[in-house]
């Protein structure tokens, strides 16, 4: 590690790049439990449905913004869920 991977005492290899953020709002939008489960939804929970480090969901969290309240999943994956 050198001077040049740090920034005002923190790490650099830190903080995702936009692309990795970016990469998992998209995939969240997609997913069943939708973008609210990414931005109210257990961190750790979160990291690993999307099998992204914290980190990212973090910072993608930033992106979005505040959270909304209690998430709610998608009508349809709770259909899928008590059809038999």
């Amino acid at each position: 590690m050198t001077d040049s991977d740090r920034t005002d005492g923190v790490l650099t290899t830190d903080r995702p790049d936009r692309s990795e953020i970016d990469v998992l709002i998209r995939r969240a939008s997609n997913h069943p439990l939708g973008t609210r489960f990414l931005t109210d939804g257990a961190l750790d929970a979160v990291a690993a449905t999307f099998n992204v480090h914290a980190f990212v969901v973090d910072a993608a969290r930033e992106v979005l913004g505040a959270p909304a309240g209690i998430t709610e999943p998608k009508p349809e994956l709770i259909a899928a869920r008590t059809a038999t």
